[in-house]
């Protein structure tokens, strides 16, 4: 079993915090969870900086304070310089399929700061989302954010707070990928209005059918597919821009589509693919590694 930094976490145990940070109404369950798997653990030192001990008692504190202890809209690096958004993958992804085999969001969880962002994010959007509109209004003007890197808009009522937000701030551009289909055909199917400033992008590896995918590419939000696909060791590791990942991605598809190479705010000089008009349904792809 795949135990994280300091082992002091595995792979087992941080799925089921997860699942309590999606279920449960009460923060009491998840600060005994937290004492009596991390913080009574032989060696657990809440003082030192980068260990699991430290990030679960800045959990702790969110819980009984209100107050987030880890930054809600992260800043960009070299390969997103947008903000973006993340919550707990796949306990907040109705719509996963086949894709969670490949979830890129796991790796995240190596990193206790990063887990435990997600989880105060989740929290958040479950119990108090006014903390993060106050937040999301005092963003820079004129920026790009991409909401959602990991997890996924779980339910319609996220949904309806996210197109919210969008209308408070039309001068903000958001994109996005997502398996969570039927939520957004049922905010449809209500007459609910989308926001302009939002694309969206349909995440390959989702549990529903092809006639569902064919709904969804008819709602004025959705840009096109995103498909992660299947290439061999070597194409993979000959790295974005390489000839040899190109045609392996091109064929793996079978069809003509845009490779994604993985730098996402330069990717064509107009600006990122995923969130443009004019790549309206041309499908993107990109080789899982």
């Amino acid at each position: 079993m795949r135990r994280y930094q300091n082992n002091l976490m595995n792979r087992k145990q941080l799925m089921q915090f997860a699942h309590m940070v999606q279920t449960e109404d009460k923060a009491w369950p998840l600060e005994q969870w937290l004492d009596e798997n991390v913080l009574s653990e032989k060696g657990s030192d809440i003082t030192k900086v980068g260990t699991w001990a430290y990030y679960a008692h800045k959990f702790q504190r969110f819980l009984d304070t209100g107050r987030p202890q880890f930054t809600l809209f992260t800043d960009g690096n070299k390969k997103l310089s947008f903000k973006a958004w993340s919550v707990l993958p796949l306990v907040s992804c109705p719509g996963a399929g086949e894709g969670a085999k490949y979830c890129y969001s796991f790796k995240a969880w190596r990193y206790p700061a990063a887990f435990f962002r997600q989880a105060q994010n989740l929290w958040l959007l479950r119990h108090e989302t006014s903390t993060i509109e106050l937040e999301w209004l005092y963003l820079p003007k004129d920026i790009t954010v991409r909401l959602y890197v990991d997890g996924d808009i779980h339910d319609i009522k996220t949904l309806a707070f996210w197109f919210k937000m969008l209308e408070l701030r039309p001068d903000i551009k958001a994109y996005g990928y997502s398996k969570s289909w039927d939520v957004f055909l049922d905010w449809h199917e209500v007459g609910q209005p989308f926001p302009p400033n939002y694309k969206l992008n349909l995440s390959s590896g989702s549990r529903y059918s092809e006639a569902t995918r064919k709904q969804m590419m008819e709602l004025p939000c959705t840009r096109g597919d995103f498909l992660a696909v299947t290439i061999d060791k070597i194409a993979s590791q000959a790295g974005h821009k390489a000839r040899e990942y190109k045609k392996a991605v091109r064929n793996a598809v079978g069809k003509r589509v845009f490779v994604c190479p993985g730098t996402c705010d330069t990717c064509t000089p107009q600006g990122h693919a995923c969130g443009l008009e004019s790549f309206t349904n041309v499908p993107i792809a990109i080789g899982i590694h």
